[in-house]
């Protein structure tokens, strides 16, 4: 080890012991890496894209089933009006937080820092995957809904007028 005292660096020498040139194999398990870490944020900025579609497409598919299944001039007492918009109103819960995790996500990084970047893209990540969950969670909860309150509705008799 030499110390070089005009800029105060160290001096080391380092052995190569044995040098291969890259396998066809390990050049294909570094591009599946790569591909791994850019690809992760896409995969869920796209599925909360799809999922926006979905949960506002689900609105006026769950108003038309009522349509269907309702008789002609059926009218709603109160008490199944709100059961009868609580699955619309869950339905566009879910549509407004997919949207927040399909959004572009605010951050500063270094590009010359990668621990800056690593943190920044793990962070993205995880709020992604945390809107994607709660998104995904009233959206099962506003399907299980339109089922429950579609069958209430019929099952309760209110008479037409």
């Amino acid at each position: 080890m030499n110390r070089d005292k005009e800029n105060n660096s160290v001096n080391q020498r380092v052995e190569v012991e044995e040098v291969s040139a890259v396998t066809p194999h390990n050049r294909a398990l570094y591009e599946a890496g790569k591909a791994l870490l850019v690809e992760s944020i896409t995969t869920g900025r796209e599925f909360c894209k799809f999922m926006i579609s979905m949960s506002t497409g689900a609105i006026p598919i769950y108003l038309a089933l009522l349509k269907f299944v309702l008789p002609d001039k059926y009218v709603l007492s109160v008490k199944q009006g709100i059961i009868a918009i609580s699955p619309g109103i869950l339905f566009l819960v879910a549509s407004v937080i997919f949207v927040c995790g399909y959004l572009p996500q605010a951050g500063r990084f270094s590009l010359d820092i990668p621990s800056e970047i690593e943190r920044e893209r793990t962070k993205t990540i995880q709020s992604r995957a945390i809107l994607t969950r709660v998104g995904f969670g009233i959206f099962s909860i506003g399907t299980l809904a339109a089922i429950v309150s579609t069958v209430m509705i019929l099952m309760s008799g209110t008479p037409t007028k």
